[in-house]
């Protein structure tokens, strides 16, 4: 019978000082929680500090082969490798790397930009070059012809006011394939406040197909406000006296955490050429008189492929009746909303003329329509290119939508009428439903140890639609791992596409590794990544024809060897051999207590093993709980992977039932059964490696963060 004795002496006394620091960072990528470590043994008192010295590597390192505990730490995440904006154009894919700077506790920002057209097997790929912090954003156009650069910069001394702020914001227009400085357009404070640049969820910043002008989002100006005891100024233009103080006037409620400046979004457009900026006016209100919290909080926008309206999404901040739920936005996915659409063409056209000959303001667009009215849940719009003067919309949704952190979502198309700039009536469809059980939709395809669990992610790729408009590429959480998927548009099936960047299929012609679909090619394939556990993330592409072919593992090639980075001025970064140290497994189990039959998935990473040698293990609940750790190296890799290649820890990552990737019958199961359902899936893992016979039952620890140490 097990019996776990929780106390956060144990993780200090039990593990080697410098070994267990690193796994405190580990579980603090976004702020830092709290961890603690509980150890389990069999009614018997061990003496761990006989084996301490065996799992423990020497500060100071005798010969040129061994490494101190901070060095082997700095090898391992100077090998991280965190991509984000990855695109295409004129045979060039632009990436953006996010590299630890440990000295200043900072990021650092670097753009990679790799050639792919080459018959070298080894390639030649420029350095990347470091952007500036004051570099926010950068988007290119559908031609590539044209590079917004959204900058962040100190305003010249002659326009500073009393002291007053002195930052402002600038987009800059490249021209003539990104060579030549166009236009410096410095958005005034007096139309919005801070340009949302979370991509990731709110932000959003799009070209018209002409690439004449952008649609981007940011905070909405608040109501002028004065102090009561201020007599000498006029209430005038709305200023409100002692507003200053007031919520909903003077004082905003934000969305928590990530987003603490972001608190109502609006619409804006600005027209590249002549500098004008205007106001999306004809939308659901953001500004609600009668709530102090707000309406609608706008964000996601693209054009259309006709150029006459805006599609976006709109979060439910008080104008939808309900109370808004804001704070937490960061890790809650069940915020409501929905998509909704502008027309623009008037506000476009008063945009492209010069402010003395603008049109009177008086031409107002149509209003806007919701395109999901029915859908609690709705988010992510994305539109297919023109083709033969057609046009498909599709986005997420969830129709009754989940109280979850997370959930499954749904995916619908619906066909766009390029002449009149809307959607064409009952035309939405449904591509793929919210499964329950993983199974009840796919083509029978197992990843991870189960069948298709349904769609987990939060947004689509930008350019998701396949050149033919038959297929829908996107990156979901299938399992234990994010696993690239082809979805037919004819009749919705969902198979994976296997590939491998790295040489390692096994006996079954399986890759257990974790894929991500980034960017469609200009000759039809696919720019993709791949990472492992012990192998960090490398860049590759699949062929033009891979939506066509049946092959079990899809041809593909390296496009870049991504190298470590040093993410401290202490030490120097020692050759990373990828793949070697240590080597990870999915164990997936059947567990059965609880009324979900659903399988349990676990990664289990175990270090390079002498003969009869047993391994200390450390079990891992992850938090949220409704998330799921994946074989990344980023994720499952990274200080974990320091523990088990260094200080040669056996890591087991327990995916509970309530993790996402499983169903949402499994993730809806642990509601009400917290502390126990989860508590027993992660013993029933732990028994299920302690019966591999490869771990020392004896020394048995479980530590974790969030929800992860409420589990503990």
């Amino acid at each position: 019978m097990f019996r776990a004795l929780i106390h956060l002496a144990s993780f200090v006394v039990h593990l080697p000082l410098v070994t267990a620091l690193p796994l405190f960072s580990s579980l603090s990528f976004v702020r830092p929680p709290r961890a603690t470590l509980a150890f389990i043994d069999n009614n018997k008192r061990h003496n761990f500090d006989s084996s301490r010295e065996k799992h423990m590597c020497s500060m100071s390192s005798s010969s040129p082969d061994e490494m101190s505990d901070a060095d082997a730490y700095h090898e391992m995440i100077s090998a991280a490798v965190d991509l984000t904006s990855v695109y295409v154009r004129n045979g060039i894919v632009s990436a953006t790397r996010s590299v630890r700077d440990i000295d200043t506790n900072s990021r650092r920002t670097f753009l990679y930009s790799i050639p792919l057209a080459s018959d070298r097997q080894q390639p030649f790929i420029p350095p990347p070059i470091e952007l500036p912090v004051k570099i926010k954003a950068r988007i290119p156009s559908p031609s590539g012809n044209k590079l917004a650069i959204l900058v962040e910069e100190n305003t010249p001394p002659l326009e500073s006011n009393n002291g007053s702020e002195n930052r402002r914001v600038v987009f800059e227009i490249w021209t003539d394939g990104g060579h030549r400085l166009a236009n410096r357009i410095v958005l005034p404070k007096e139309t919005h406040g801070q340009v949302c640049t979370d991509f990731e969820w709110f932000g959003g910043i799009g070209w018209s197909p002409d690439e004449t002008a952008l649609v981007y989002n940011a905070e909405v100006p608040s109501p002028k406000t004065v102090s009561f005891f201020d007599l000498s100024t006029k209430l005038t233009d709305g200023t409100v006296a002692g507003g200053q103080y007031t919520l909903g006037v003077g004082k905003s409620e934000n969305w928590g955490e990530k987003y603490i400046s972001t608190a109502l979004l609006g619409l804006f457009c600005v027209n590249v050429e002549t500098g004008q900026i205007g106001a999306v006016e004809n939308v659901p209100m953001i500004r609600d008189p009668a709530s102090t919290t707000g309406g609608y909080v706008l964000g996601q926008a693209t054009f259309s492929p006709c150029g006459q309206s805006v599609v976006y999404t709109g979060w439910d901040a008080g104008g939808g009746g309900d109370m808004p739920r804001r704070l937490g936005a960061i890790y809650c996915f069940q915020r409501p909303c929905k998509i909704y659409s502008s027309p623009v063409s008037k506000l476009l056209r008063r945009l492209s003329q010069p402010q003395n000959d603008r049109e009177e303001e008086g031409a107002r667009d149509d209003e806007f329509d919701c395109i999901t009215p029915n859908d609690r849940l709705a988010r992510s719009p994305r539109f297919s290119k023109l083709v033969d003067g057609h046009s498909k919309l599709a986005y997420l949704c969830n129709t009754k939508g989940f109280d979850t952190h997370g959930g499954c979502m749904a995916l619908h198309v619906a066909d766009w009428n390029v002449s009149q700039g809307s959607i064409v009536k009952e035309s939405q469809r449904m591509i793929v439903d919210v499964v329950s059980m993983p199974g009840e939709t796919g083509d029978s395809a197992v990843v991870s140890g189960i069948q298709f669990p349904g769609l987990f992610l939060n947004q689509l790729p930008d350019q998701c639609f396949s050149p033919d408009m038959e297929h829908i590429v996107a990156t979901t959480e299938w399992g234990s791992t994010t696993k690239v998927i082809s979805i037919s548009l004819k009749d919705g099936s969902v198979v994976p596409v296997d590939f491998d960047l790295v040489g390692n299929v096994d006996m079954q012609g399986k890759v257990d590794s974790s894929q991500r679909f980034l960017s469609f090619t200009d000759d039809g394939g696919a720019i993709v990544t791949q990472s492992e556990a012990n192998f960090p993330t490398v860049l590759g592409c699949l062929q033009p024809d891979f939506l066509k072919s049946r092959m079990t593992i899809h041809s593909c090639r390296r496009i870049a060897n991504i190298a470590p980075f040093s993410c401290t001025s202490s030490g120097r970064v020692n050759p990373f051999n990828p793949g070697t140290g240590y080597s990870y497994q999915i164990i997936t189990i059947q567990p059965q207590h609880g009324d979900v039959k659903v399988p349990v998935g676990a990664v289990l990473l175990l270090p390079e093993q002498s003969e009869n040698e047993k391994f200390p293990l450390i079990v891992v609940p992850h938090g949220g709980p409704h998330t799921c750790m994946p074989t990344s190296f980023e994720r499952a890799g990274l200080s974990y992977g320091f523990l088990c290649k260094h200080g040669r820890y056996a890591i087991l990552h327990v995916n509970f039932r309530g993790s996402t990737g499983f169903g949402q019958a499994a993730l809806e199961s642990l509601a009400g059964n917290a502390g126990s359902l989860d508590v027993l899936d992660v013993v029933a893992a732990t028994h299920a490696v302690i019966d591999m016979g490869c771990v020392d039952p004896d020394r048995v620890g479980v530590c974790g963060g969030s929800h992860g140490l409420f589990s503990v």
